[in-house]
């Protein structure tokens, strides 16, 4: 559209200045002794232009002649701008095809602007992962965080540690990419593994909390790892009693009655020879849901009233008939206060519903106590087949 325009423009002014000649009589004399030269006016004008454009075309070439090499020494830039863009794609394609080994080689070799290269050695390192190729990635890594993508190569080097179960290495790369981001999601969830598996469940507490706040993990996972984390930290304080006390008031009652932390608690004060507090965790836990787990370890608790424990498992038994564990539970509490006929009737209707290495060796034992030793062997006899079975 311009150089329509400008046609028309040059047009018009061509057609102006040729009407202007044929009707105006002027003329332009021009004098340099001896000599003397006459021309026409429109003549004169159409001269001075020529002599304008010619210089200016003139001047145009003279200043493309002088910059001829910075023109083509921008032109080779451009084109190795160009092949190095192919490159770095080219990378990115096998990255994203899974063909890491042409991934790592071109991504790893790629040279180009710093922030690009940084990128381009976090995706090499990516690709010697994928290929278990250990001194590619580290290789890989370092120059990343040299090329300024710091917290990539340190956030791939604590997945890379955590996989082979170097906990403190990646503990160590962890806090090294904090000092970037501290409060990064991924990274907070690689330290959160991390902590796990170095046992550090006071931190992995202090986590969940920070993480819950962004809700950056799972429910279901995060239930799971605080459960964990509580029944960790209980164990821990078994050994000072104001401690685990204090510490289980601060658990939310949620927890409390979940079989797992029930179980934890329920051990450490069993070893703190608080068997009544243990004895109201496991009734508490189970008055919430049933568990053959804290059923069997509350006939281990020795309470300071026997006799309300092995009425408390009788009322269950009402509303749980045919649980085994529960009539084994019942056998063991009736064995210790020695109510021979009663424990021999649990054991009995337990074996009945479901037969047990553990409820034929207690009735093995009952029997060899009652004197009656083929009784006794063959119950050990059935034990051991089921033994051989399992």
């Amino acid at each position: 559209m311009r150089w329509l325009i400008s046609f028309i423009v040059v047009a018009v002014l061509a057609v102006a200045l040729a009407m202007a000649g044929r009707y105006d009589p002027g003329y332009v004399v021009l004098v340099y002794p001896p000599w003397r030269m006459e021309i026409s006016f429109i003549s004169f004008v159409l001269m001075v232009a020529a002599l304008v454009v010619g210089g200016t075309v003139l001047l145009r070439l003279t200043a493309l002649t002088l910059n001829l090499p910075s023109i083509v020494r921008a032109q080779r830039e451009r084109r190795a701008a160009q092949k190095r863009d192919e490159n770095f794609v080219g990378g990115l394609k096998a990255y994203t095809e899974y063909r890491y080994q042409d991934a790592e080689q071109s991504l790893g070799q790629w040279q180009g602007d710093e922030l690009r290269m940084g990128v381009a050695r976090v995706l090499a390192a990516h690709a010697a992962r994928e290929m278990r190729a250990q001194p590619q990635r580290e290789r890989h890594i370092q120059a990343a965080a040299e090329h300024g993508a710091e917290l990539a190569a340190r956030l791939l080097e604590a997945e890379a540690l955590l996989d082979t179960n170097d906990a403190t290495g990646a503990l160590t790369a962890i806090q090294s990419a904090k000092a970037v981001a501290p409060q990064h999601t991924a990274l907070l969830r690689l330290e959160l593994k991390a902590r796990q598996l170095t046992g550090q469940w006071e931190e992995v507490e202090k986590l969940l909390d920070v993480l819950a706040r962004s809700n950056a993990l799972e429910p279901s996972v995060a239930m799971q790892v605080r459960r964990k984390a509580y029944a960790e930290n209980l164990k821990r304080r078994a050994g000072d009693d104001r401690a685990l006390q204090e510490y289980w008031k601060r658990i939310p009652g949620d927890f409390k009655v979940d079989a797992v932390v029930a179980r934890a608690a329920a051990h450490a004060f069993m070893q703190r020879g608080n068997h009544d507090s243990a004895l109201e965790v496991l009734e508490t836990a189970l008055k919430r849901d049933w568990h053959e787990d804290l059923v069997a370890m509350y006939g281990e608790v020795r309470g300071s009233s026997p006799t309300r424990q092995i009425e408390q498992a009788e009322k269950w038994l009402h509303a749980q008939p045919r649980d085994a564990r529960l009539l084994l539970t019942l056998a063991q509490l009736c064995s210790e206060q020695e109510l021979w006929g009663k424990a021999q009737s649990y054991l009995e209707a337990s074996l009945a519903i479901e037969p047990s290495v553990e409820g034929h060796v207690r009735m093995a034992e009952l029997k060899t106590k009652s004197e009656q030793p083929g009784e006794a062997c063959r119950h050990y006899q059935k034990a051991l087949a089921l033994c051989r079975a399992e």
